[in-house]
């Protein structure tokens, strides 16, 4: 739980492989905290049009696509991706 936060979810999450995705798509991902690569978790609908939201805030535990480094990420670092 991160402090001052309150209760927080944790979803496990599966990052995409890089090579399951597809050049020209909107993805949503993380940077990974260990090795610093962007990886991708979800298609992005909205084509980069719209931010990734949530109706509360939660908590992401998934392993980098690159290194396989398992972390947390919060809902606030998910980012907006291109293949």
């Amino acid at each position: 739980m991160f402090e001052g936060s309150g209760f927080q979810q944790i979803y496990d999450v599966t990052a995409k492989q890089p090579g399951d995705l597809k050049p020209g798509k909107s993805y949503f991902g993380f940077v990974c905290a260990a090795c610093g690569a962007k990886f991708a978790v979800w298609d992005d609908p909205s084509a980069g049009k719209e931010r990734f939201t949530s109706k509360r805030p939660c908590t992401f535990k998934v392993a980098c696509a690159h290194c396989e480094a398992l972390r947390l990420y919060r809902t606030d670092q998910v980012t907006q991706l291109q293949a």
